[in-house]
């Protein structure tokens, strides 16, 4: 506790703003693949890595505007990328969000087929949800940030945010086994 406050005034006495190369570089090597699963997760694969490399070209061009007295780095990342995201979304409207599996099991057509079948199968249910349970699943599952990560970068109660997740996957199950009403 005492080391960040320590960091923090030594920061306002000397006037360093923003984020330096450094620590950009550590929060880049930190990151990288929990944004970029993140934003597969609520825009598909196609678009995850221009993305993903914009949401952290939007960083570097932002550094100098970090204000660590508002919040971490970290946190300051998430709200960049949820902002791109939520950009992207708004600018294409996409009527279906495209998921599809890492890695198809030893090339075999089947297999790839009932795959792409089962993906398809869970991006009608995430479809089904509500924009935030679907944000809640991508943060969690595609981030792997814990309920207390998303009540910060949402705004909702982390109580909320384990709520909505269960009731969430609940709905999502319902619909993978035939159940059509969520």
């Amino acid at each position: 506790m005492a080391i960040p406050i320590l960091q923090r005034a030594r920061r306002q006495l000397t006037r360093e703003v923003g984020l330096g190369e450094e620590a950009f570089t550590h929060l880049y090597q930190q990151h990288l693949e929990r944004v970029f699963n993140y934003v597969r997760y609520r825009l598909g694969s196609e678009e995850a890595e221009d993305i993903t490399a914009d949401i952290f070209a939007r960083v570097w061009a932002r550094r100098r505007d970090y204000d660590p007295g508002k919040g971490t780095e970290t946190t300051w990342l998430w709200a960049i990328a949820r902002n791109a995201v939520t950009d992207w979304l708004r600018r294409h409207r996409p009527l279906q969000v495209e998921l599809s599996p890492d890695v198809a099991a030893a090339g075999d057509p089947l297999v790839e087929v009932d795959q792409e079948e089962e993906w398809q199968r869970v991006r009608l249910a995430l479809e089904h949800l509500p924009a935030v349970d679907q944000e809640i699943i991508a943060l969690r599952f595609g981030a792997g940030h814990t309920n207390r990560m998303i009540a910060t970068l949402t705004g909702l109660s982390e109580a909320n945010v384990a709520q909505r997740l269960r009731r969430a996957l609940r709905s999502m199950r319902a619909y993978l086994h035939g159940d059509d009403e969520l």
